[in-house]
């Protein structure tokens, strides 16, 4: 069975069955459950459930290929589930892709990038706002400098710096973003991820430690396509 739910909050129905999380009165703002997601003949998720409320902070770790890609974009309705329940993210959601360069608008400069979610809902504060974000994730940075001619680095925090900057939505999701960044500026952006989320809910990728520890109070752990709860 396929469809939407009655209150159009982003559910998307793909069993028969009642969700783990159903009849729970916190605000939930992302999930799934007994999630499975194949490509080809090969599970890419075999039995993945989740559940993100409003102000969580929560680290999904795994090995490379586990699926936690797969289980991101699943929640952003970016990939169909074969089968299970999913909760998505609602729209604006705030988001950090593994393949960061690639988001980015190489010929706007790298304010209008930061920008481009408060442009999108006619913010009028939008410069500002992002001016704000850019100085504080990208210091030293030329706002006005275009980002296809950014490092690594940059173009990664200023994807994050975009992530953080979008209204209207209560969790931002971030696929390992601090790999491209270095050591030294690493703790630093940590800091300033945990400040910028202002309550809301963050769902994070990551195979480091230090940011699991730094900024998350759960952690699910992918193994084999099936998710396991390791802390709470």
């Amino acid at each position: 069975m396929t469809g939407r739910t009655p209150e159009g909050n982003g559910r998307h129905e793909t069993s028969g069955r009642t969700p783990e999380w159903s009849g729970r009165h916190h605000t939930i703002v992302a999930a799934l459950d007994r999630v499975r997601v194949l490509r080809g003949a090969h599970p890419m998720l075999r039995e993945a459930s989740l559940v993100v409320r409003a102000g969580d902070r929560v680290a999904l770790v795994g090995p490379n290929g586990s699926g936690k890609s797969t289980l991101v974009r699943v929640l952003l309705g970016l990939t169909p589930p074969t089968e299970g329940t999913v909760q998505r993210a609602g729209p604006g959601v705030g988001y950090v892709p593994q393949s960061y360069a690639e988001s980015l608008f190489p010929w706007f400069s790298v304010l209008r990038n930061v920008a481009m979610p408060l442009l999108v809902a006619r913010r009028q504060d939008a410069y500002e706002a992002a001016r704000t974000l850019t100085d504080r994730i990208l210091p030293g940075i030329d706002p006005r400098r275009r980002a296809g001619r950014l490092s690594g680095g940059e173009k990664q925090a200023t994807a994050l710096a975009r992530a953080l900057a979008s209204p209207g939505t209560d969790l931002v999701i971030a696929d390992e973003p601090f790999s491209a960044i270095a050591a030294l500026s690493r703790e630093r952006l940590r800091l300033a991820l945990g400040d910028e989320l202002r309550g809301r809910a963050l769902l994070l990728v990551s195979h480091d430690t230090g940011d699991v520890q730094d900024l998350c109070e759960r952690t699910i752990r992918l193994v084999d396509g099936r998710t396991v709860e390791v802390s709470a």
